[in-house]
């Protein structure tokens, strides 16, 4: 008897780990929502100072870089992805427990909500990375009817069949350390969509929010109120601004000057951020890298004159934003390499000391073309008589060559791998391969062949061609 409660105990003990794994596996892993809150139950209490509450408006605006470097302040974006503003309330009832931050701040795109419940993808990002209390119950409940509340609760009903998607960091807990170690909750546009300068005109006469949003957005205002705090409602630039949304955002202003708290919409702001359209949308309704910047540093200059918000350089309690503003630095400049077309700038940037580059001359290549000699020469690389394969650090140290026959060399650190290859083929000529995380690179057949691969960032910046072929024109 004894021996057979042993083993069912043993048994069941045995069940929950592998249904604990089976959940830590299969439970979804979100940047745009549910890490932004895990990450900031890691933070040492009382280090924010600025507090922005939003949806994907705010993480991709608000470039809590530029606010350390320029103003030293801690910051961070506790946002999520559509986030309407029951689950930013929610947020900042759970944010207000360990942080007493000196200026809260609410991206207001999603006052023009008009859904009282949104997809289901939407609800998991607002909620599930939030801890186990009375918030977490409360913001389901407002987040889906009442026949669902359950399912949301259990957890598990929800991504219980994500098989398909499973991917290498669902298995190796701390993988995303490279790009989360010291987030603060900003993702940076990495691309850029030329739009026209938008005409927003003006208008007058309000339309009233969503009687659920307006519950909510008082809710926010009311609990910064009541600790005492500074609250301030931002609308961050976006091309797609209609007068419908102007008159919502009216109708909001209107009621945060009940609060006194200042509403300031930079889509209408005569000076505004000195936004380009052409150059800093990442899409109609998000800012690239470049526009984050530039309205950051706008918006950052403005609350540092109105605000008594500390400069915390040079404070050791606080390196993680000096660590998280260098990763933003470096991501920026990946930014400027993949999108710069000049072979002279790319050979600069290249040499800048930030990158392992991976190079390779393929087929039949004229090296006393102009690109050709910009870029090797900029590497420090002369003799390529033949082709081959090379790997430089800082700039233009030489870490590996084939030389001109056959050759292969595998390169590994804590979290990628390196792997080159050169191998002849049966008419005597050769082929080329360098493969970084399993994924092979090669932009052209004939010609120059580089990969950029940023430390700092841990992604490949870059990866490009001088083709040969198409009269030497670099290309990606």
């Amino acid at each position: 008897m004894k021996k057979t409660a042993v083993k069912f105990v043993a048994g069941a003990l045995l069940l929950c780990l592998l249904l604990w794994q089976a959940n830590r596996v299969l439970a979804v892993k979100y940047d745009d929502g549910i890490y932004s809150v895990t990450k900031f139950y890691e933070l040492e209490d009382n280090t924010v100072d600025v507090l922005v509450l939003g949806s994907s408006h705010a993480y991709m605006s608000f470039h809590t870089g530029v606010l350390w470097r320029e103003h030293g302040i801690s910051s961070y974006l506790l946002t999520a992805s559509a986030q309407p503003l029951w689950n930013s309330y929610y947020y900042l009832k759970e944010a207000l427990k360990t942080q007493t931050p000196k200026l809260i701040v609410l991206e207001g795109y999603r006052l023009l909500e008009e859904e009282e419940y949104l997809p289901a993808g939407f609800v998991i990002k607002s909620t599930y990375g939030l801890k186990w209390s009375p918030n977490r119950l409360d913001a389901i409940k407002a987040s889906v009817p009442q026949e669902q509340w359950l399912g949301y609760m259990l957890g598990y009903t929800q991504y219980h069949d994500r098989y398909a998607e499973l991917a290498e960091e669902d298995f190796t807990p701390g993988k995303e350390a490279e790009r989360y170690g010291d987030w603060k909750g900003f993702e940076m546009g990495m691309t850029t969509m030329p739009l026209e300068q938008p005409d927003f005109g003006t208008c007058t006469g309000t339309i009233a929010l969503m009687e659920k949003t307006e519950q909510y957005y008082r809710a926010i205002l009311e609990l910064a109120q009541e600790q005492n705090i500074p609250i301030m409602v931002v609308i961050a630039p976006y091309g797609g601004m209609t007068q419908e949304d102007q008159k919502r955002f009216r109708a909001a202003e209107e009621i945060a000057k009940e609060y006194q708290a200042p509403f300031l919409n930079y889509n209408l702001m005569e000076d505004g951020a000195q936004i380009d359209y052409g150059t800093d949308m990442y899409n109609t309704s998000h800012l690239n890298g470049r526009g984050s910047c530039k309205f950051t540093s706008k918006w950052g200059d403005y609350i540092a004159g109105q605000y008594e918000i500390p400069d915390h350089r040079g404070d050791p309690a606080y390196e993680s934003w000096e660590r998280d503003a260098a990763y933003l630095d470096a991501l920026l400049e990946d930014v400027e390499l993949k999108e710069t077309v000049d072979a002279g700038r790319i050979s600069e940037a290249l040499a800048a000391g930030n990158y392992d580059i991976f190079l390779s001359v393929d087929g039949y290549c004229q090296l006393e073309e102009e690109a050709v000699n910009s870029v090797l020469g900029g590497l420090g690389i002369g003799d390529v008589q033949g082709g081959g394969l090379w790997y430089l650090t800082g700039g233009d140290n030489v870490v590996w060559s084939s030389g001109s026959g056959e050759a292969s060399q595998y390169f590994e650190t804590d979290r990628h791998d390196f792997g080159l290859k050169r191998v002849q083929r049966p008419d005597g000529g050769y082929d080329n391969e360098i493969v970084i995380d399993n994924q092979n690179y090669k932009t052209v057949n004939n010609g120059i062949n580089v990969v950029a691969f940023d430390n700092v960032t841990g992604i490949v910046a870059d990866s490009f061609g001088i083709d040969a072929d198409n009269e030497y024109q670099l290309c990606r």
